[in-house]
């Protein structure tokens, strides 16, 4: 009961950080489930994927409805990341056919990778709050945003990290003005990725839907609180605290 509890807590708390900047939900539910939890870190990876795909539909919706969401720039990513979590997905199970400890490499690519975003987080928070670039940079990294969203796709398949805190930075520099709007697209793109990844990890039965449903049942709230304030609330103050938990929990992983 205790255990339940405190997954709820969690959850709702991590719930309502993914409404409002799109980020830290992987980043913190994963570390949460292997440390605290005891989940081998395989698992961990797919049951918070499973917990994702849900939440992060639902806060795409609500983006939606407020108008913060560029649908098509969401799907021209996706063509990029939904194969490449698909072949993430594919890594970590010829990892396990090929008799190597993919728990092992797991967890040091998670480490890595936390704390990667932790300094990318802390750079964009400091230097990227400003009326930034010109039309013609923004339109090349919007013809370029397929290739980057394969890269995070890998991340997310492989770690289930990346969804949000890889994205939504650079979609940050092409909506300089409007951190909501990134927020919403960055949530729709995740969307789609999380539950092709999801998916794939179902199917190689690493999800314990039992712990799904708890976790659901306290970031479902907390994503729907979190994205209707979204908009109206400044998020810099709290993309440095969300950064100093990823890094330290980069390097506890690492």
């Amino acid at each position: 009961m205790q255990v339940d509890l405190l997954l709820l807590a969690a959850s709702f708390s991590i719930g309502v950080l993914i409404g409002l900047t799109s980020m830290g939900g992987a980043a913190l539910m994963t570390p949460f489930l292997i440390l605290v939890v005891g989940m081998k870190p395989v698992l961990a990876v797919g049951t918070d994927l499973a917990c994702g795909a849900v939440t992060k539909l639902i806060g795409s919706l609500v983006h939606w409805r407020q108008g913060t969401v560029d649908v098509r720039l969401a799907f021209r990513a996706a063509w990029g990341s939904v194969p490449g979590g698909l072949l993430g997905v594919a890594a970590v199970t010829r990892m396990h056919r090929l008799g190597l400890d993919a728990d092992v490499y797991l967890r040091r690519a998670l480490g890595v990778v936390l704390v990667m975003l932790a300094l990318m987080l802390v750079l964009k928070t400091l230097l990227g709050e400003r009326p930034g670039g010109s039309e013609g940079r923004e339109d090349a990294m919007r013809r370029w945003i397929p290739l980057w969203g394969a890269a995070v796709g890998f991340a997310v398949g492989f770690t289930s990290v990346g969804s949000g805190s890889l994205m939504a930075p650079v979609l940050m520099l092409i909506f300089p003005l409007m951190p909501s709007r990134a927020v919403g697209t960055d949530l729709l793109h995740a969307t789609f990725l999380v539950s092709v990844a999801a998916f794939a990890h179902s199917s190689a039965g690493h999800v314990d839907w039992r712990l799904a449903g708890i976790l659901l049942f306290g970031s479902v709230p907390g994503v729907l609180l979190g994205s209707l304030v979204a908009p109206r609330l400044p998020i810099r103050p709290l993309r440095l605290g969300l950064a100093t938990v990823l890094l330290a929990t980069g390097l506890k992983l690492a």
